[in-house]
Formats: structure tokens, sequence, C-alpha cells
């Protein structure tokens, strides 16, 4: 390079010092590298937060596959087999509020790109336009305009961009959360299920049979005949209390307590609050105190059975 290049080169800088157009390309730059950073993050949040969404749905499926499979019919069956021994309302009639019909709770679509980043034609954009026929003076006043309005939206750009991101963090602890209350929801409509299969209808059916003992017992010593006898039980279970066959009456109790809090729990206004993306942390601490007061309950009709039944939760 020959001295008048090195001279044109050091001319050249003189004028975009004095002009503002080092600076100008200086911010210009900057706002490119804080762009595609900010893509970058965008792209790596979005990653993580469908990620979520699809362990959500998963959940969702699993879950409206439950609700309207063996636990609606479990509970169902545990009503009918209560009304035998006296007066039992409708699972609904159990829920804590009135919930919104539904058949199944809806999965949630996956966030986009193009939901957070606009891309920036930045050959159009007026901070790369420059007028030649300026004389140097001239040319300062403009860029040092576009320079101020540069500095202003960088300035803005990252306060959109951190607002942006936070946002989409905040978008996928609530989605982790929901998620977490989803599982819950299923561990105790699982063990809801299980229990009433496994341990409380065969006691039931125990129940019942000592109910047609009894009703054979009394028709033997009567005198009547046992052919074609229909056997119903007419007797609410608490003709059994403070008798050697309290047991049986307690057991029944129990078994209604926890049917009671079943339907309770297979109606929470929690699904209600996932339905509208509504859920707090408040509500995973519900799910938590609803999955041990069943459980509990669990081992309260267990201490009054005659056979024995093991469904852990």
């Amino acid at each position: 390079m020959g001295w008048f290049d090195r001279f044109a080169d050091w001319a050249a800088d003189k004028v975009q010092s004095f002009t503002g157009e080092k600076e100008r390309r200086r911010l210009v730059a900057e706002l490119k590298d804080h762009v595609a950073e900010f893509k970058e993050n965008v792209e790596n949040a979005l990653a993580i937060l469908n990620r979520r969404i699809q362990g959500f749905n998963d959940r969702i499926r699993e879950l409206n596959r439950l609700r309207q499979g063996d636990v609606f019919r479990n509970i169902a069956v545990l009503s009918v087999f209560l009304g035998k021994f006296g007066e039992v309302k409708d699972a609904g009639d159990y829920a804590g509020e009135r919930e919104k019909p539904m058949q199944a709770l809806p999965e949630r679509p996956f966030e986009t790109r193009e939901t957070y980043i606009s891309d920036v034609d930045w050959s159009s954009d007026e901070v790369f336009v420059n007028t030649f026929f300026r004389t140097p003076l001239g040319m300062k006043f403009k860029t040092r305009k576009q320079n101020l309005s540069m500095r202003e939206r960088l300035h803005e750009f990252k306060l959109e961009a951190e607002h942006t991101l936070k946002e989409l963090e905040t978008r996928a602890f609530a989605v982790e959360t929901d998620q977490n209350i989803c599982a819950l929801y299923i561990e105790c409509i699982k063990y809801i299920s299980r229990f009433i299969e496994e341990v409380i209808l065969p006691e039931l059916e125990l129940v019942e049979a000592f109910f047609q003992a009894l009703a054979i017992k009394d028709r033997v010593i009567a005198g009547h005949p046992l052919q074609h006898a229909a056997f119903r039980n007419r007797n609410p279970i608490w003709v059994l209390r403070d008798t050697p066959y309290e047991k049986h009456y307690l057991f029944v109790k129990n078994a209604f307590l926890f049917y009671v809090l079943s339907c309770k729990i297979y109606n929470t206004p929690v699904l209600t609050r996932l339905l509208d993306h509504q859920t707090t942390n408040e509500d995973l601490t519900a799910m938590e105190r609803q999955k041990e007061a069943i459980r509990l309950q669990g081992e309260h009709v267990r201490r009054q059975l005659i056979m024995s039944g093991q469904v852990a939760l």
C-alpha cells in the first residue's frame, strides 16, 4: 500500500469520525450482533418450551384415556354397590364446584419461531442510507440524528429481547407445573381405580354375601322354602353397628368416605384451571394434599378388611 492509499484511509477515518459515521457503523454492527444472539436464545428457549409441551400433551392423552375408561367405570360401579347399603349420590354431586362439561382436555399447540422473531431487512433500514452529495458538516448533522435513533433502538431492542426471553422462560415453567399437576392427578386416579377394583369391590361382595346369609337363615328359621327366593338386601348398613358384625359396618362407612373423596378428586377444579391455562403452584400443592388424603383414607378402609388387599400409592 502506497503513501497515497494510507493517506486516503487516514483521511476517510478522520471524516468518518467527524461525521459520526464510524459510530453509526459500530452501533449497526452491535445491533446486528444482539439480533443474532437474540434469535439463537429464542430458538433454544423454544426447543425447551416445546419439549415440555410435548410432555404435557403426552400426559393429557393419558389423563383423558384414564378418565373416560376404567376410572370412571369403577367409580360408577362403586356407587351402585354402595347404594345397596344406603343412600349414595351421583359422583358429580360430590365435586367441589360445578365443572365445565368436558369430554376431554385439549392438547396444547407448539410454539413457533415466527411468534417471537421478526427478521430484519437490513438493506432497507434507514441507518444504512447515506446521501453522497452532502458536505461533511451536513453529513455530521444527519448521522448524529441517526446515531441518536440507533442508540435508542438498541436500548429498546435489549429491553424487548429480555422481556421476550423472560416470557418464554415463564411459559416453560408454567407448562412444567401443569405437567407435574397432570402426573399427580394421574397417579391419584390410577390408585383410586385399582383400589376400588382390587380392594373395595371384593370386600363389598363379601358384605353382600353376609346379608344374603342372614336372609337365608331368617327364611330357614321361618320355615319358608329357599327355592326361587330372590335375595335383596333391604337392610341399611348401620343395622350392624354395635353388633358382633360391626367390622362390616365400619368397612362400608370408610368405603363410602373413600368414594366421596374419589369423586372430589375425579372432578377436581384443577381440571378447569388446566383447561384455561390458569394453574399455579397452589394447585400443585392441592393435588399433593389430595394424594395424601386418598392414601390415608385407603388405609382406613384396609383396617376393616376381612379379606386382604394391597394397593400402593
